[in-house]
């Protein structure tokens, strides 16, 4: 098959690629826009480079490609995180909701009938105690963040049924591994404690973040690219959790990284109020009709990234 991928040099869009690129050919698109180190998105294209791979340097407002045909597009070109600069909050809308619907328009221009997008825990509410679940948990983002990627949830709504295309939504959950986001928690306290740098730790590290192995999203991705792209598949509009259904304790989360190093952290206490107090993935449904099942722990999983942290961060 052939298949669209914006955000081709992020994190999740680079080992998504290099697993499509065993059995299809995939064509690219990543605006390097500096949201964080440039240098490392550069790198991930490097270690994408095959026959079958096509990239192109271009934002997604604005997709030029060559006239083929393509059997699926992916959206994961976004601008991320719940915290920026606010001289950049205006990428959230300009980024990640007009580009959003600038790749949609792109898919109906050329036909294209299947399309998965990536969305975010940050949609729910955590007022509860519950699980988010997606048919139950109230839908009420905390973050700028969060709420562009309702505005892309309820755009795919809409689309599905005005142009008869089938589309699915993934709401990701904290997700980590090698080559991830500098800006992530897990990414920055490794860093600052390799370098004998202070660590901030917001609201005494008392938020709990359901942490996904790279791997496991990735076999989630995979396995709605499978389901989308059957024949006998009817439906419209779909949106699954991706997650480990396993919250760990931010203080934990930095304790884990602490023991893994063999180093002790030297914290800054501060505060901020657009985060969740938790996330917890219900993933009943993905479990059903994915045939999701995230395997990685958190000790392997920050073991797998630490090692990688180690020689890239020193190399």
């Amino acid at each position: 098959m052939r298949i669209l991928i914006t955000g081709a040099s992020g994190f999740i869009g680079f080992h998504l690629i290099n697993k499509l690129l065993k059995n299809h050919e995939v064509y690219g698109i990543d605006s390097y826009s500096n949201n964080y180190d440039i240098s490392l998105k550069k790198e991930r294209y490097q270690k994408t480079v095959k026959d079958n791979y096509f990239f192109f340097e271009q934002n997604i407002r604005n997709i030029k490609l060559p006239n083929v045909k393509f059997d699926l597009a992916i959206n994961l070109a976004a601008q991320p995180g719940v915290r920026v600069d606010k001289s950049k909050e205006y990428l959230y809308r300009e980024t990640n909701e007009e580009g959003f619907i600038k790749f949609c328009n792109f898919c109906i221009e050329r036909n294209i009938k299947k399309i998965i997008y990536a969305s975010s825990s940050s949609v729910y509410s955590d007022d509860g105690e519950e699980k988010f679940k997606e048919s139950h948990t109230l839908l009420r983002p905390k973050s700028l963040y969060g709420k562009s990627k309702l505005e892309n949830e309820k755009y795919a709504s809409y689309l599905a049924y005005k142009e008869d295309i089938s589309i699915i939504g993934l709401r990701f959950f904290s997700v980590y591994g090698p080559f991830g986001r500098p800006d992530m928690a897990y990414y920055s306290f490794a860093r600052s404690l390799m370098n004998n740098e202070k660590i901030i730790l917001n609201n005494y590290g008392t938020m709990a973040r359901d942490m996904t192995y790279i791997d496991d999203i990735i076999s989630g991705v995979i396995s709605s690219f499978k389901l989308i792209t059957e024949e006998k598949t009817k439906f419209k509009n779909e949106i699954f959790n991706l997650g480990n259904d396993s919250p760990v304790m931010v203080v934990d989360l930095l304790k884990e990284i602490e023991k893994q190093l063999s180093l002790k952290a030297a914290v800054i206490h501060a505060h901020t109020n657009n985060e969740s107090k938790y996330t917890h993935a219900d993933i009943t449904k993905a479990k059903k009709i994915l045939g999701y099942k995230p395997e990685t722990s958190i000790d392997i999983g920050m073991k797998k990234f630490l090692e990688w942290c180690k020689k890239y961060e020193r190399k």
